[in-house]
């Protein structure tokens, strides 16, 4: 979990986004959701991944976070977290995730999306 000093930094990010139309308006629920994503994300991706922006990332077999959405669409991504995450680029290890970590997960994702 990140250090409570980077919560406000990350709502204040959120909320400039938010204001200049790079993501729609969230409610707190999606905020902390974000948040979670965002935590797992640097904590398993990164190291391959680029996890914000266009990339890219470490691997070159690893697709950046911010065009999944284009390419397998929020419910194939979804499909993947919950099969266990075999998206097809090696070196990628096998996760699995709870409900509710492919959900804020997923949420996340959609934040960087490329395509909002």
């Amino acid at each position: 979990m990140l250090p409570v000093k980077f919560m406000p930094v990350i709502i204040g990010l959120a909320a400039l986004a938010m204001t200049a139309g790079q993501i729609p308006a969230r409610g707190e629920n999606d905020v902390a959701s974000i948040v979670r994503g965002q935590e797992l994300a640097q904590l398993l991706c990164q190291r391959c991944h680029a996890i914000a922006g266009p990339g890219p990332g470490k691997e070159e077999k690893s697709p950046p976070f911010s065009t999944l959405i284009a390419k397998l669409t929020l419910e194939g991504v979804a499909d993947q977290l919950l099969e266990g995450l075999a998206l097809g680029h090696d070196p990628m290890p096998r996760w699995e995730f709870s409900e509710q970590q492919v959900e804020d997960l997923l949420i996340y994702i959609d934040s960087v999306s490329s395509e909002n």
